[in-house]
């Protein structure tokens, strides 16, 4: 391998444990805030219109304005999704070419986890939430 290869190596797998960690934190911060359910959102919008002293007709807009935002994420995040997913797989399949076979055997079951990981996420999961209703 040459000297410059483990470099590359070294760079990929530390962003890659980066980008599932910051993944994961970020996953329950947008699941948390974007794609509750009902009974949360309802519970969620009680709290603020009482921090906020709403009137009834403020809340009732404030619901409707979160809600059509929540739909914009989501259908902005499908537009992505295939974006996202084309420089991933192509970004992928780069690497392995600088692999040698066993590197190679060790990155496919790396990128096996990675992928994974990439399905918890909340953009794919708005995606294809959003696609498949």
């Amino acid at each position: 391998m040459k000297p410059y290869g483990k470099y590359i190596l070294s760079a990929f797998c530390v962003g890659l444990l980066f980008g599932i960690s910051l993944g994961r934190l970020s996953t329950h911060w947008f699941r948390r805030d974007w794609k509750m359910s009902e009974k949360s959102f309802a519970r969620k919008l009680d709290r603020f219109s009482a921090k906020l002293d709403l009137t009834p007709e403020q809340k009732a807009q404030v619901a409707v304005l979160l809600k059509s935002k929540r739909d914009k994420i989501s259908a902005l995040f499908s537009e992505m999704e295939p974006k996202l997913e084309e420089i991933r797989s192509s970004t992928a399949a780069e690497i392995r070419k600088l692999l040698v076979p066993e590197q190679q055997a060790k990155f496919d079951k790396l990128h096996t986890q990675h992928e994974a990981e990439w399905k918890k996420a909340p953009f794919y999961q708005l995606a294809h939430d959003r696609s498949s209703s």
